[in-house]
């Protein structure tokens, strides 16, 4: 068997991954048996393979590396051995041994040791540039010069145990290096790379095992908060190809170090599975998030354009030859790197316009099935000067390529505007993606607003498309144009729970407000009174409502808004008292009083409190109240939502329940043992006992009903 790294290990091992490669493909029942074996030898934890994700079977298993003595690194090696006669013919062991020194960094301390073992660097180069394989002097176009950043990294950087391992070139096709030390976007950094073919089954486990050890270095788990905010893998089976991404990628290292690290993570893969061509390159939301967003199945990489430097060296005809002879890049890949080039130029220069348009065109060529190709045409069309020719084109389209260039002739060739506007028939409405629709109206509506009555006379009476012309409305700078917006919106049939129900009911508010804001005060009175039957599920609107009454001196009305404002805890009540728009009703001794008995109510009132397991019996099951408990996730999005639902509900609690969290990632045994398999779940407590629970995303009226229940009544 070969072993790859292990005589790497170090006693400042912080995580190792471990990647066994077989012989031949397996199944489940061989996966089994392995993962059976080096659990129970205690080898590895945490051992993953792709069997189960979407391949019948598997190259490779991936587990977390459990030794961290010397002696039980031997014993471990001796363990793996035995794994060739049952087919493991080859070993890699990717290990990290510093990471980021975040409470030093946050102190401003950098003489402070961590963990008490005062080494303060492993043996071996101080400025990481190991080579996953011992050699690392490859061909690759990512060459240069080394530098000394030793001197530079010392004021600057924190590491516990030395800066990570880094590489200064690779032996493969690498673009966008050193370009990224110049570059380089805390916010969305990334790399990306294509694997040689054949690409072998479960290399997916290989990635995401790379990309933890890539991240394990830059997370100091003593610390609160993490140097990024989000991060994985996105794994594109079709063409071979990944992206390693991180979002707000601010650790206390120098550019230099982490890129040089990214470039020893695709070192590391290709030690394992050989990469044909890689680059420095953010993700797209489709590929961080477009699972959560609805898309199915695996996301589209580009991991490299070489097209772009065939056609700088060469003229088109070259390039198609180039790309014609390709082998290693599919139809899609090269349709992509069109575009991409497509967009290198000004659309709004006539000539370069022109280039664009045959790049786009030749990508829509190769692969009719690119959705980038036919829009950025029609840019390129409209802002170069041709717009009969993308108004020609777009009378054969689908509804989205219509609405589009409605949206494009309204913003960058208004004269046009007639002509285009047949292509919004109701047909295309009714077929036509909601985004595109919106995306015309507020083009129209922002460009030409006299033709904005005709294009909405087109627009279907349909409940689903209200938070698209909702959404419109904030793209007009003229208040008028956008309250026509708003009341349209509101005119639609009224839609079912949903997005769509939330934007109906905020229509109705700010139509209100933006007709009090223009002075209009009988028409934002009326539109008040319409408002009035949505006011429970949008309590801003007892807030707009009441200005609006005031307006034409209905003080009752007004105050009786503020009352049900404050009965439901609306969110800006500070806001609501100090309005000036209120005028003489904030002079009204029960309008004082409404805030006074508020105040007093919230100071009898605990705000919400994260607790951990130590804490748990005494906060929640001895507790004198009954304590709602959110399990609850950093990473889950409804948890996000439910956040503010909870310090609300909290602040009208008045000392009569208690509201509190537990992160289930920081307490995993706790959440096992209440059940709390799902975020959020929210739980009540009473004398030692649950009494009643929500799963998911819980409004504050669920909420109470059930705090109510549980007591048979809270008073």
């Amino acid at each position: 068997m070969q072993l790859h790294h292990f005589d790497e290990l170090s006693p400042h091992l912080v995580h190792a991954s471990c990647i066994l490669r077989l012989r031949e493909s397996v199944g489940d029942d061989a996966v089994r048996a392995f993962t059976a074996h080096l659990l129970e030898a205690n080898v590895l934890e945490e051992v993953a393979a792709e069997v189960g994700e979407g391949d019948a079977r598997t190259r490779f298993i991936v587990g977390s590396w459990v030794p961290r003595t010397e002696l039980a690194h031997a014993a471990a090696i001796e363990r793996l051995r035995t794994l060739e006669e049952a087919g493991v013919d080859a070993a890699w062991l990717f290990s990290v041994t510093t990471t980021v020194d975040q409470l030093i960094q946050d102190e401003g301390d950098g003489d402070a040791q961590p963990d008490g073992d005062g080494d303060s660097q492993p043996e071996g180069d101080a400025n990481g540039d190991a080579q996953p394989d011992g050699d690392g002097d490859g061909d690759g176009d990512g060459d240069v010069p080394p530098e000394d950043e030793q001197d530079s990294d010392a004021e600057v950087t924190h590491w516990r145990h030395g800066p990570p391992p880094g590489v200064q070139s690779v032996p493969f096709p690498l673009e966008g290096y050193p370009a990224i030390l110049e570059d380089f976007d805390s916010d969305d950094f990334g790399v990306a790379l294509k694997l040689a073919a054949p690409v072998l089954p479960g290399v997916r486990a290989v990635l995401h095992a790379l990309h933890q050890a890539w991240m394990a270095a830059y997370a100091d788990r003593r610390a609160d908060e993490r140097p990024f905010r989000n991060t994985s893998v996105a794994f594109d089976p079709t063409h071979g190809a990944a992206v390693f991404w991180v979002d707000e990628f601010t650790p206390p290292a120098t550019v230099a170090q982490i890129a040089h690290h990214a470039m020893w993570i695709l070192a590391a893969v290709h030690d394992v599975v050989p990469i044909a061509h890689a680059r420095f390159s953010g993700a797209s939301l489709d590929q961080k998030y477009g699972a959560q967003m609805g898309r199915v199945g695996p996301p589209f990489v580009l991991a490299g354009n070489p097209l772009r430097g065939v056609l700088e060296a060469e003229d088109e005809a070259g390039a198609e030859r180039w790309a014609a002879a390709q082998t290693t890049w599919s139809t899609g890949e090269l349709a992509a790197m069109y575009v991409e080039v497509g967009t290198d130029f000004d659309p709004d220069d006539p000539e370069q316009s022109e280039i664009a348009v045959r790049r786009f065109e030749r990508a829509a060529t190769l692969d009719p099935t690119n959705k980038e190709a036919a829009p950025y045409a029609q840019v390129a069309l409209v802002r170069g000067g041709r717009v009969p020719e993308a108004i020609a084109q777009g009378a054969g389209a689908d509804a989205a390529t219509r609405a589009h260039i409605v949206a494009l002739v309204a913003e960058h060739a208004t004269r046009h505007l007639r002509e285009a506007l047949p292509l919004l028939d109701t047909d295309a409405f009714d077929a036509g993606p909601e985004e595109q629709i919106a995306d015309a109206l507020a083009a129209v509506a922002s460009h030409v607003p006299d033709a904005l009555p005709d294009v909405l006379a087109r627009v279907p009476q349909r409940g689903d498309i209200v938070a698209h012309v909702f959404n419109a409305s904030f793209r007009c700078d003229d208040v008028r144009v956008r309250l026509m917006l708003l009341e349209f919106a509101m005119d639609l049939p009224v839609p079912d729970p949903g997005p769509h129900r939330e934007a109906f009911t905020y229509a109705h508010n700010n139509a209100c407000v933006l007709a009090h804001q223009i002075g209009d005060f009988p028409r934002a009175a009326q539109l008040a009174d319409l408002a009035q039957q949505w006011a429970d599920e949008n309590p801003y609107i007892f807030h707009g409502a009441a200005c609006a009454y005031v307006g034409v001196g209905r003080m009752d009305d007004a105050m009786r808004q503020v009352e049900r404002a404050l009965a439901v805890d609306y969110d800006n009540l500070e806001q609501l008292e100090a309005d000036a728009d209120l005028g003489a009703l904030r002079s009204r001794p029960e309008f004082a009083a409404l805030f006074t008995a508020w105040r007093e109510r919230i100071a009898r009132s605990e705000p919400v409190r994260t607790i951990d397991a130590a804490e748990f019996d005494t906060a929640v099951l001895e507790s004198d109240l009954p304590v709602l408990v959110d399990f609850t996730a950093t990473w889950c999005g409804p948890c996000k939502s439910q956040a503010p639902i909870l310090e609300r509900l909290a602040r009208g609690s008045a000392g009569r329940f208690r509201i509190l969290t537990v992160d289930i990632d920081a307490n995993p045994e706790l959440a096992g043992r209440h059940d709390a398999t799902s975020v959020p779940t929210l739980v009540v407590f009473h004398g030692g006992r649950e009494l009643g629970r929500r799963v998911g995303l819980s409004t504050a009226a669920e909420l109470e009903a059930m705090l109510a229940a549980a007591r048979g009544g809270l008073n």
